[in-house]
């Protein structure tokens, strides 16, 4: 199934399928490693609506939630 990163939960691992958004954007998240493909886990949340940390590329990068509901993602591991 194909959800927006903002809705998986702490330790889960997705894969990214596409970066929606503006090119900017969308440029930007490519460069921290949110690229087609690549493996991302949430390992820690803050209050709703807030900041969000994820694992990619061996880096752990913050997210604010509007940022991570432009990543799409496959739940089910690989």
């Amino acid at each position: 199934m194909v959800i927006p990163l903002s809705q998986i939960d702490i330790g889960e691992k997705v894969r990214v399928v596409w970066v929606a958004g503006t090119a900017d954007m969308a440029a930007r998240l490519a460069d921290l490693g949110f690229v087609p493909d690549e493996e991302v886990s949430c390992v820690l949340k803050g209050r709703p609506g807030g900041m969000k940390a994820y694992l990619v590329r061996s880096a752990v990068i913050g997210l604010r939630e509007q940022n991570s509901r432009e990543i799409f993602v496959r739940t089910g591991g690989k």
